[in-house]
This record gives C-alpha cells, structure tokens and sequence, in this order.
C-alpha cells in the first residue's frame, strides 16, 4: 500500500524534474539566439584605433574553470564565478606590445579575489605592463583586500568615498562539530598517520588544536608578510605601516571623521576620492571619449580582448605538454574543477603518444584526495619519464598531501614562493550510528562466517579486527608515501618522515627542506622542462580533455550565456551556505577503493579567503 501512496508524489516530482530542465533549456535557446542576432557594434566589445584595455575579472582566481551543468546555469548553487589567470595574465602581456592599447584601467568592483600566489602572478603581469611606460589607473568603487593588491601596482588609484577598503589579515577558522556528534551517540572511527593531519579534528573536539594552529599560521603569516611588503613597497609607504593603521585602527579612523574612504586616502592606500561621474569624466580626459559615447573613455574588457586579438599558438617541430590538474583527486573520471585519475591518464597518455611532445609539466592546482587515484596518476607520469620524457611538476596555489603525491617523483618540481604544499600524511574515517540508533530501539545482529565478514556496519559498528585492518592499511599508505618522496626527493625514508607528519609548507620553506627544486611560476617550469629535453625551438601545447561535440556546443552556449547574464552579489550567508555545500559535495566524492585519503584539510581554499 505505501508504494502506492508514494507513487504519485515520485511522478509528480519527475515531472517538476522535467519542467525545469525544460525551462532551462528554453531560457537557454533564447539567450543563445538573442545573442547570435544582436548587433555586437553596440556592445563595446570592439577594438578601437587606440584606448584601454579594461581588466574586469568577475569572479575568484583559478588555474581551471569548474564544469557548469549548461542547463542549471542560472541556479543560485551553481558557485561563484571564475576567472582564469592565464586569461588575465596573457590579455596584459599582449596588451603591453599593441601600440593600440595606451592605458590600462583595473576595474575591479566585480573581482572575487584569490588565493595569495594567484594573486602576485596576476599583480606581476601588472607591473610588467606599467614598466612599458603605459599608465595604469585602479578605477573601481571600493577595493576588497585582493583587489587592492592589485590595485597597489597602479600610477593612481581612484575610489568612491562612499565605498572604502580595509586590509583585515588572512585568517583561517573551523567548524567543530564534536559536541553535537556526541550529543546524537554518532560514533566517528578515525584512522590516521601524522601529527598534523588535522582533517578529522572537527568530529573529535571542539577547538583547533595547537598543531593544526602552528601549520595554518605558519602560512599565514608567510602570506600577510608577503602582501604588506609587496603592498608597502608599491604604494611607496613606510615598512611596517600597514599594521600600524590596523593596531591603531580606532585612532586613525576617528581622525578621518569614521570615513573609510577618508581612512584610505590619510592612509596613502588611494590616491583619489571621486564619485562615478567625476571618475568617468577623468578617465574620458586621459585615455579620450568613445566615439559612439562621448560620456564614456575609450576602452575594451580584457575577455573581448583576447576574444578579437587571439595569441597564435607557435608552430614548431617539438612540443611541450603542459597538464593541467586543478581540484579534488577522485578515482575514475571526473569533470573539470576535479582531478579523475582516468581523465588525467587519458591527457597524460596522448601527451606521451605524441612523437612531437619531448617533455610533459603538469601543472597542480589540488590539496588533495584519495590516495589509490593519487599513485594511479604518478605511475602513469613515471611511465612518461620511463619513455624518454622529462616531467616537471609546477605547483600552483597549493599543491600538498595528493597534490603533492602526484608530483613527488616529478624531474623538478617549481613552486611559488607561497605555494602551500606537503602534508605528507594519510587517513580514513568513517562514522557508525549504533549508539544513536540503539537509543531509538534499533539493533543489528546476525552471524557470520568469518570475524571479517559483516565486521564493518553502520548500524553496529566496527569490531576491533576491522579497525586494527584498517589502522595498518593507512600505516601502510603512509609508509608508501614517505617511499615515494623518498624515491623522488632522494631523501631516506627518516628524513622525509622528519619534515611529513602532515605539516604544510610554504614554497619558500619547501625548498629550504628538499621538497621542491625551485621557486618559479608556470614559465620557469616550462624553460626547464625545455632545457631537460635539450630543446630550444619548441611550441607549447596545453592538453586538454577530448570534448564530444556535444560538449562543445555546450560548453560555447553557457560561456556566451554566462558572459550575458550579470555577475552574482553574494550575501555573507549565502557564501557559507555554499561552502557548507562545496564541503558535502567533497565528502560525496570521497571513493577510494582502500578508504585512504591523502588531503590536506589545513590548505586554503579560494571560498574561505
């Protein structure tokens, strides 16, 4: 009878399913042939005989855009957007060289920020453009702490005085969830190896501990000193003076009448406070009107840049493969925005098939994941190497526990000097409900016909042969691990465990203590994977994934889309809505055939800035 009753209520929401994929889909068609009929002339996306290019990011800094379903494009829990950083980076070089590009204006009230070595790569390319002796001009309403940093690298910064910018720190908080398991009688078996792996500590007490206080400070710290310097050193301003305004913040905004645009200007952070019309009216006077409104300076977004000035890929007889692997490392396939050992087999394979490719540099963007996918996808480059070809690992934001496993046995390895990266350590958990369930009158019992069989249940537990099977099976990865840092760092065994216990490291750091070759971006990586495979005259080529032609198509409808529909303004709740979200999604993902995993739970994450 109850199948019955919940028969219609199961049809009823396959066809509310139904609905709104066809919705979606109608919504989606009518954009797309919108924009195919519209009159591009009107849009200011084309290239003027001379003007500005508008850098305009919307969205966080990343290395790899995450797949979008293209038809929930417009829901609320699909993220935030993104912008890559090779896109900004080769918009400003380009720029820098085109006699038609005369200034560079840094729009950036829509910038999402990023994770601190992303950040200096981007700020970088600005002082590289500004050494042209082109102007650059910071013109925005406010200024986040990320936007600001690349703001600092302007002639001048322009700033509404109804908006502001304040410079708070880096921080890294938890939440803890001990208490409520304990009140529920929910049972968390934990296995690990590492006194810093800190990933099980909020089922097992209420607060940080100190170790997993010292790791993140240690990079924090690293990453503040980074940013007050470079900051500092920018804006021409004393050393130390940026944590002198913060140590006397009420003093010093009491001295600008409680205005935080007034704060910024006393402070040397802005050059000029001026409304929209003031600011537009001096942008039309440096850079000159836009011939079709003359309210308006002369200017193009960096995406419609690149879109009307693509950069022709080099032609030569030998290849570089850059790979790269940005996200969380699952076992199978995987979509872009996670690391899917088969996926990142497939790329490395038609890297190494190719008789042109002399060298492969993967380029890691991950803290992380199962442990069985990690050694699958450091076998397959080890096999690469086997073949004749050099292997660098580039590291990027952060590059620790599986990310850096995948890299460990790398020819070099290259990483920002705020790379985070180690965490040599491993783990397992997995939660029981007995006890809750016995509260409500809820058992399991049976029989078995060996002590293994039925060992491990959610409604009775795990027998202690189980756990004691588990606990060597994760001494056993970890022991594996320290194995193959020791193969490719070539330390014993005692030293790399001496520097692993799960700690993380900052580039700098890691290069003090043998974990990578050198402090360098994605360029450097590529120069010496070249110089391994003793080439000079070689084109670089970015493998990607092999997309049906039905992800093409899908793939340009929800870029063109997503380029038409405005950015989202995200509340305070809503982002911690959708990082309580991003972190179940993680933990649905967890696969691995051994239950190991090797992740770094003290890296940053660009949603928790």
């Amino acid at each position: 009878m109850t199948r019955f009753l919940k028969l219609p209520f199961q049809l009823f929401w396959n066809l509310l399913k139904a609905l709104q994929t066809l919705l979606f889909g109608l919504i989606a068609l009518s954009l797309f042939m919108a924009l195919l009929l519209s009159p591009f002339s009107d849009d200011g996306s084309q290239m003027a005989d001379e003007g500005a290019l508008v850098v305009n990011p919307s969205g966080i800094l990343v290395e790899e855009k995450t797949a979008v379903d293209p038809l929930n494009f417009l829901a609320a829990d699909n993220g935030p957007s993104e912008v890559l950083v090779q896109d900004l980076v080769t918009a400003l070089e380009h720029a820098r060289d085109d006699s038609r590009i005369t200034t560079l204006v840094l729009d950036l009230d829509d910038f999402g920020g990023g994770l601190m070595p992303h950040l200096e790569i981007v700020a970088d390319a600005i002082r590289d453009f500004r050494a042209s002796g082109k102007k650059v001009i910071a013109a925005s309403n406010g200024y986040s702490q990320s936007s600001l940093l690349l703001a600092a690298e302007a002639d001048e910064i322009l700033m509404n005085p109804e908006y502001g910018t304040l410079p708070e720190g880096f921080s890294a908080y938890r939440t803890y969830f001990s208490s409520l398991l304990q009140r529920l009688n929910v049972t968390v078996n934990l296995f690990k190896v590492g006194q810093y792996k800190s990933a099980a500590e909020p089922y097992f007490q209420d607060r940080m501990s100190d170790e997993d206080k010292k790791a993140r400070l240690a990079y924090l710290n690293a990453w503040w000193n980074t940013y007050t310097d470079r900051f500092e050193t920018a804006r021409d301003l004393p050393a130390g003076s940026l944590n002198d305004t913060i140590d006397n913040i009420h003093v010093v905004l009491e001295s600008a009448s409680g205005n935080l645009g007034q704060l910024a200007l006393n402070s040397g952070w802005v050059d000029q406070l001026m409304s929209d019309r003031e600011r537009a009216e001096y942008l039309v006077s440096v850079i000159g009107a836009d011939e079709e409104n003359e309210e308006r300076y002369r200017g193009i977004g960096f995406e419609d840049y690149l879109a009307l000035n693509p950069i022709e890929a080099k032609t030569a007889e030998h290849k570089i493969a850059v790979i790269t692997a940005v996200g969380g490392i699952v076992d199978g396939y995987a979509e872009a925005g996670s690391i899917g050992s088969l996926s990142l087999l497939e790329r490395i394979r038609q890297a190494r098939d190719d008789d042109a490719v002399k060298a492969i540099v993967l380029r890691v963007d991950s803290g992380g994941g199962s442990k069985s996918a990690s050694e699958v996808i450091r076998q397959e480059l080890a096999h690469a190497q086997a073949a004749g070809l050099p292997v660098v690992a580039s590291m990027g934001s952060v590059a620790a526990s599986g990310g850096y496993w995948i890299s460990a046995t790398a020819d070099r390895i290259f990483a920002h000097q705020n790379t985070i990266t180690g965490s040599i350590g491993i783990f397992a958990i997995i939660p029981t409900f007995e006890n809750t369930l016995n509260e409500y009158g809820v058992f399991g019992d049976g029989v078995a016909t060996t002590p293994l069989a039925g060992a491990v249940s959610m409604d009775r537990g795990i027998q202690p042969i189980y756990a004691g099977l588990i606990q060597q099976v994760i001494q056993s990865g970890y022991d594996q691990f320290l194995g193959v840092v020791s193969e490719g760092r070539n330390m014993t065994p005692e030293a790399v465990n001496e520097i692993a216990q799960g700690r993380v490291w900052t580039g700098t750091k890691a290069l003090e203590i043998g974990l990578v070759d050198e402090i360098g971006g994605l360029g450097a990586a590529i120069q010496a994977a070249a110089e391994l495979a003793a080439i000079t005259d070689y084109e670089i080529w970015r493998v990607e994934p092999e997309a049906s032609r039905q992800q093409q198509i899908l793939k340009a409808l929800t870029t063109e889309i997503r380029a038409l529909a405005p950015p989202a303004q995200q509340d305070p709740i809503a982002k911690y809505w959708q990082t309580m979200q991003s972190e179940v999604k993680r933990l649905a993902s967890f696969n691995d055939p051994q239950k190991a995993y090797v992740i770094c739970e003290t890296c940053p994450s660009p949603l928790a800035r």
